[in-house]
């Protein structure tokens, strides 16, 4: 992993705008069910994070780590941490501050099934080698969100992260190609807050769904353009008859509907306003991974203004602790 002080100035807001993608995580997914806290969806990706920050924490001592075999290491002490053990024959790594942080928890709120089946296993999944080569669902976006948040790489670099993030528990390509996408559009608003909005239409073609012209400046635009995926996404999977049946939970349609809802959801100029927008586009009762992701590219946007009505968490200590941690590993580096 390496980085460069010089080719990528971040704005100054930018450290505000990384805690408020932590705060929307766990307020996302706790508002799409109903106020239950805390749950698998944002702890997970919480682990992920952090095992990508003792990867970090290597770098910084001059001891070349593997990115994603850290945070593999990290699920696994996340499933012992929901399933009460580890998978038979894993690896038990050693533990860190956030496994001390959440002892004591109560059971978590579900979340993606998928998680803990694949995690399941003695063996790391990868790109080369799935587990669970079919495995297409919501679980690996808001991981992907937290992927962006390593600052001074290039964008290939944070494809390349989130899709080893994907693939520990989602084999389908297709999954790995919405983590990328989800990742560089959550970075690109990180990084250039509206002005980013024309890109993320193009991102998104990181899905394959199908080639878009190039985007319009105006978000009228943009939303005409995600219309047209999302249709794409609809029509193509309704002709796949095994497939129906996860129509509205598939990575890539998750992705879509999370980047057209807060499109939409920015033409509010009150970040209140835009936060209540975006849930009432994704309905009374949304995916809590899909409304998770969408409620960090909202932040992403906006930084802690976008949930600053949110109620105190019961979380909210690990929250402030991670982004502790992500200031001393990335400021000035």
């Amino acid at each position: 992993m390496s980085e460069s002080t010089d080719q990528y100035a971040l704005p100054a807001d930018y450290s505000d705008h990384v805690f408020g993608v932590l705060l929307a995580a766990a307020d996302g997914a706790a508002h799409a069910r109903d106020g239950q806290e805390p749950g698998e969806t944002e702890t997970l990706a919480l682990y992920l994070l952090d095992g990508l920050l003792e990867a970090l924490e290597w770098a910084h001592e001059g001891v070349a780590s593997d990115e994603a075999a850290c945070m593999w290491l990290a699920a696994l002490r996340w499933y012992k941490l929901v399933n009460k053990s580890y998978p038979v024959d894993a690896p038990e790594p050693q533990p860190r501050w956030i496994d001390e942080a959440f002892a004591g928890a109560p059971d978590f709120a579900t979340g993606d099934t998928q998680n803990l089946l694949a995690l399941d296993n003695k063996d790391m999944a990868s790109t080369g080698r799935p587990l669970f080569p079919e495995a297409n669902s919501t679980g690996v976006l808001t991981r992907a969100a937290f992927m962006a948040l390593l600052p001074r790489v290039d964008e290939a670099t944070t494809a390349k992260i989130a899709t080893d993030a994907a693939a520990l528990t989602h084999g389908h390509p297709a999954a790995h190609r919405a983590a990328a996408a989800a990742a560089l559009v959550v970075r690109s608003a990180l990084e250039s807050g509206t002005d980013s909005i024309s890109r993320w239409a193009a991102l998104v073609q990181e899905f394959d769904v199908q080639d878009l012209e190039t985007p319009q400046t105006d978000i009228d635009a943009v939303d005409t353009e995600l219309d047209a995926v999302e249709d794409a996404t609809n029509d193509a999977e309704l002709r796949d008859e095994e497939q129906s049946e996860a129509l509205d939970l598939s990575a890539g349609a998750g992705l879509v509907r999370a980047v057209k809802y807060v499109t939409l959801a920015l033409k509010n100029a009150d970040p209140k306003a835009c936060y209540d927008a975006l849930f009432d586009a994704l309905g009374e009762e949304p995916d809590v991974e899909t409304a998770a992701f969408a409620t960090t590219l909202l932040a992403a946007v906006q930084g802690t203004d976008a949930v600053a009505h949110r109620p105190a968490s019961e979380i909210d200590p690990i929250l402030d602790a991670m982004h502790d941690r992500w200031v001393a590993l990335t400021a000035g580096k």
